[in-house]
């Protein structure tokens, strides 16, 4: 019966060393890598991937767009600004919906070759070549305090000959998002309302999460990491992101580990950091599936039969002694 024990035990174990370590690189949700995407005829992209805008009430100020022709046709574009706003906890974007912290939208003018102001600026670009695209943010004299975003999109056009045709026209559209601050009274203020850390599952994939609110009138970072080592101390995941979380809404954030081997007893750390609170919990991770779960149970109940049998055979023989 001990051999048995034993021999799971080390089993166990075993399952747990022999996964591969993994790391993921610290990266921004919002910064898409480029590198990934393949070309096409007709492929846009811009740069930067977002702006930082300070809000001077009744300033005009002048920024610029990159409109990138990655693909191998050239193509007419357009440039227009849109709402950027968060609907839910998950950060789901809504590019329609407007509220007090969209208004820079309004604002947002797109300069023209011949220096007229419009809300949308029409071009064209070349094979491989670029174009850059002005915008102006004319600032009202009475802002409100804290944060303002918008997205500024990019989007081919379909050509003359395309338009004049029935079907389905293929177009590309790629944002930049823009975080506007106002100049006065900064409240920076952030709580974690959420924090889920499991300790025992019966399979993978093994998932953290945690919920951070936004109660300050800006833009805050948060932090998050979570790792996972073997009980001798090896590295087996890990995955570090930072996400930027806009006033008036809650982020939840999960870490999943994909790779998660099928039995195993760990150690792993979660970790969020907004603002200099810190939350940072390490927990013995138990992965035991049902049918190793089972097997535990009949062999407990093995065992403790066997004890009790012993136990009275015993307390016969001392029976036997005293007659």
């Amino acid at each position: 019966m001990n051999k048995i024990i034993k021999a799971l035990s080390v089993a166990a174990l075993a399952l747990g060393l022999a996964a591969a370590p993994v790391a993921a690189p610290l990266a921004y949700a919002e910064e898409a890598d480029s590198s990934s995407i393949p070309e096409s005829a007709s492929w846009i992209q811009v740069s930067p991937v977002s702006a930082r805008v300070i809000l001077k009430p009744g300033s005009e100020l002048d920024y610029s767009i990159i409109v990138s022709n990655v693909g191998s046709d050239a193509f007419n574009f357009s440039v227009y600004a849109a709402p950027y706003t968060i609907v839910d906890e998950d950060y789901n974007v809504s590019f329609a919906s407007e509220t007090n912290r969209s208004q820079i939208v309004r604002w947002i003018k797109f300069i023209n070759d011949d220096g007229s102001l419009v809300d949308t600026y029409k071009g064209s670009v070349a094979a491989g070549a670029k174009k850059t695209v002005n915008y102006r943010v004319t600032v009202p004299n009475d802002i409100p305090a804290g944060g303002q975003y918008a997205t500024i999109f990019a989007q081919t056009e379909p050509s003359a000959a395309e338009s004049n045709t029935s079907g389905i026209k293929t177009v590309s559209r790629i944002g930049m998002v823009v975080y506007g601050r106002t100049e006065g009274e900064t409240d920076e203020s952030a709580e974690i309302t959420d924090y889920r850390m499991p300790g025992f599952q019966t399979g993978g994939p093994v998932k953290v999460s945690s919920v951070v609110k936004n109660s300050g009138n800006t833009d805050i970072e948060a932090r998050y990491s979570y790792t996972v080592n073997s009980i001798l101390g090896g590295e087996l995941f890990k995955d570090e992101v930072a996400y930027n979380i806009l006033p008036d809404t809650s982020r939840r954030q999960e870490s999943v580990w994909e790779s998660t081997p099928p039995m195993g007893i760990f150690r792993a750390t979660y970790k969020v950091e907004v603002l200099g609170e810190i939350r940072e919990e390490t927990h013995l991770l138990v992965i035991l599936p049902v049918y190793m779960i089972v097997i535990a149970i009949i062999l407990l109940t093995v065992l403790t039969i066997w004890i009790i049998m012993l136990v009275r055979k015993r307390k016969e023989r001392k029976s036997r002694l005293m007659v």
